[in-house]
């Protein structure tokens, strides 16, 4: 199993091995995947820049708001790419309670 890159957080450190440990990725699909991780882990900078200087910046859309969109749509698109979307759209995962 390859290693996750360095640079990415603990969660999708954790999150590569999952994938791994599931799936036999091509060395494309392996770029795909670290793709992923990277916007995720952008997407929750943007989110905690958010949470800490609000959703303005001198009475105008913070840029962060944008960056998270990106980098969430970015993320979902390397997840469909790779074939990691199975679940339909609004169906949560996890069982029934």
């Amino acid at each position: 199993m390859m290693k996750a890159p360095n640079h990415l957080s603990p969660e999708m450190k954790k999150f590569w091995r999952d994938v791994l440990k599931d799936y036999e990725l091509e060395s494309d699909a392996l770029l795909v995947l670290r793709t992923a991780a990277e916007q995720w882990d952008r997407a929750q900078q943007a989110r905690e820049t958010l949470a800490t200087e609000g959703i303005t910046l001198k009475d105008k859309k913070h840029p962060a708001i944008d960056v998270e969109k990106q980098a969430v749509g970015l993320f979902l698109r390397s997840m469909r790419q790779l074939g990691l979307d199975i679940v339909a759209p609004g169906q949560p995962k996890g069982r029934r309670l």
